[in-house]
């Protein structure tokens, strides 16, 4: 009898984390924080693996994006502060802004095609490719590795 109840319990706080080189600590918050936003943990993680490759000190664009999603301080410099963030190097913070971003171009209510690749390139970048009836190579290629990743 007592096992029967105690299951249910455990089931709940078990997150199935994804075979990946991030650490569990770092994967559950990802977790909590899309869940917090609404947004796909798996879309989170695939914009990771192709933006950084999973790496937290990655720094692209010549200097400009940082981090584990590749943000541009530049065009988050608000939002940095208004989530107590100043250091995009640090993998919590983030992939926090990266979040709050991509919950911010999903509130558009647009396609989750426009939303990656207004994360990628901007919203007039989304709004001309969808224009043409056009998905770009990255947000395609985002949406298959969440796919891929969900069936794992």
């Amino acid at each position: 009898e007592e096992n029967r109840s105690e299951e249910p319990t455990e089931a709940l706080e078990t997150i199935q984390l994804f075979d990946i080189p991030l650490e569990d600590d770092l994967q559950n918050y990802i977790f909590e924080q899309a869940e917090e936003r609404g947004v796909d943990p798996a879309i989170v993680i695939a914009i990771i693996k192709r933006e950084s490759n999973f790496d937290i000190l990655a720094v692209g664009d010549e200097g400009n994006s940082l981090g584990l999603m590749q943000i541009q301080p530049r065009w988050s410099i608000d939002r940095m502060k208004e989530l107590e963030c100043d250091n995009l190097l640090d993998p919590y913070q983030n992939v926090k802004v990266g979040i709050d971003i991509l919950a911010d171009l999903m509130e558009e209510e647009e396609p989750l095609e426009w939303v990656l690749m207004a994360y990628n390139g901007g919203n007039a970048y989304a709004d001309r490719l969808s224009g043409e009836g056009r998905v770009s190579e990255y947000a395609k290629k985002v949406i298959e590795m969440s796919e891929e990743l969900e069936r794992k």
